[in-house]
């Protein structure tokens, strides 16, 4: 409500000069109220466009395509005309449209990847009519959709890290409004001069995290294993503190493949890990839920880090490198440690009955729940429609 009488008082400041009477004023500004929010308690149609590569909801890795689902749901819930254009075995409340039978990445001897993105460019143009606004969490692929003159609103929230050549393609396209995911990502768009409509924070369905008081005795990498988010100093560090690390991730793509075989492969049979590959989400809300602590080394300027708020809603602190949006999850001594060095991480692990797994769990309730997020979004839907 709040937000709708901001955009009414703006709206009316910029029409009350040229009207006389004080009783005229008033009735012109209950019309700007009334309209408003007539428009926040419409049903919006909106087509939230999915990444092509893995379904909705992930089966294991996938932290956009959960935070889709989580989103999807919750917007029908509230009663909205949600139409999800994803993979065919993406499970939804919403209308599915299926652009592939399966994931790009679990189609066996693809040739052609990027055909689908083609298709699903075409697919959204045939009914654009349908929407009111277009969601889009596919990265720049849907972007040129933008250019018909009779496109609707057209959102985009960026998951991803944004360098230069993502800036530039993102100016490009006027017509499209930017969501940032942290206060931090935003300030990397910023500083690169992409206009930036609204932070909103990843959040889950805490109710499928399950509590727990009473953890056993390892520390848990769960990610992708790549350099960048620091697979490596996870396994050095467990190894130097002397406590059993559990490996949970994927790997994606030539290049990641190699970095595994070489640098990460030799060390899982070491004593003291256990590397249990991709976990599906009740094994991974167990890993998280006995893990005494997740070690979250990551080496670039992270958008947001959802398997942060996972291990927190399961009472489990997070021992993090302070970069990207890390800071504004973790709360150093609180819910978890914010360190700089391999060093500092290994003296964390000693400090860890320091931490009340309590305090983990309410910062997840209190600032980045489904509902949080949501509410959030019908905000910023209001705004730029």
């Amino acid at each position: 409500m709040q937000q709708v009488l901001k955009k009414s008082a703006e709206t009316f400041s910029m029409v009350s000069n040229k009207l006389f009477t004080l009783k005229n004023k008033i009735a012109l500004a209950c019309y700007f109220v009334l309209c408003d929010y007539c428009l926040m308690a419409k049903k919006l149609r909106i087509a939230e466009i999915a990444p092509l590569w893995i379904p909705v909801p992930p089966r294991t890795y996938g932290g956009i395509e959960l935070m889709l689902a989580e989103l999807t749901d919750e917007l029908v819930r509230r009663g909205h005309e949600i139409t999800l254009f994803a993979s065919g075995e993406s499970l939804t409340t919403a209308k599915l449209v299926p652009v592939t039978d399966k994931a790009i990445w679990l189609e066996r001897n693809i040739r052609n990847p990027h055909a689908s993105i083609i298709r699903l460019t075409k697919m959204v143009f045939d009914r654009l009519y349908d929407f009111d606004l277009i969601h889009n969490h596919f990265n720049f692929f849907p972007f040129p959709i933008s250019l018909r003159l009779d496109c609707p609103s057209f959102l985009t929230t960026v998951h991803r890290p944004v360098d230069k050549h993502y800036a530039e393609t993102m100016k490009a396209y006027s017509k499209i409004k930017f969501c940032a995911i942290s206060e931090n990502h935003k300030q990397s768009m910023v500083e690169q001069n992409v206009p930036v409509a609204g932070v909103i924070p990843n959040g889950i369905d805490i109710s499928r995290y399950e509590y727990n008081e009473n953890p056993d005795d390892y520390v848990l990498y769960l990610g992708r294993l790549n350099k960048e988010k620091g697979i490596l100093t996870a396994l050095e560090v467990a190894k130097s503190a002397g406590v059993k690390l559990v490996v949970a991730g994927s790997v994606v793509g030539g290049e990641e493949t190699l970095f595994f075989l070489q640098e990460v492969q030799p060390h899982l049979n070491e004593e003291g890990v256990k590397f249990v590959g991709q976990a599906a989400f009740a094994e991974k809300i167990d890993l998280l839920k006995r893990a005494k602590a997740l070690l979250f080394p990551i080496e670039r300027r992270e958008p947001f880090g959802l398997v942060m708020i996972e291990a927190m809603a399961c009472g489990t602190p997070v021992i993090a490198f302070p970069n990207g949006s890390v800071p504004e999850i973790v709360e150093n001594g609180k819910n978890g440690f914010i360190v700089n060095t391999k060093e500092e991480m290994i003296r964390a692990i000693s400090q860890l009955a320091s931490l009340d797994r309590r305090a983990c769990r309410k910062a997840v309730e209190d600032r980045f729940t489904v509902r949080h997020m949501v509410d959030r979004y019908e905000e910023l839907f209001l705004k730029i429609i």
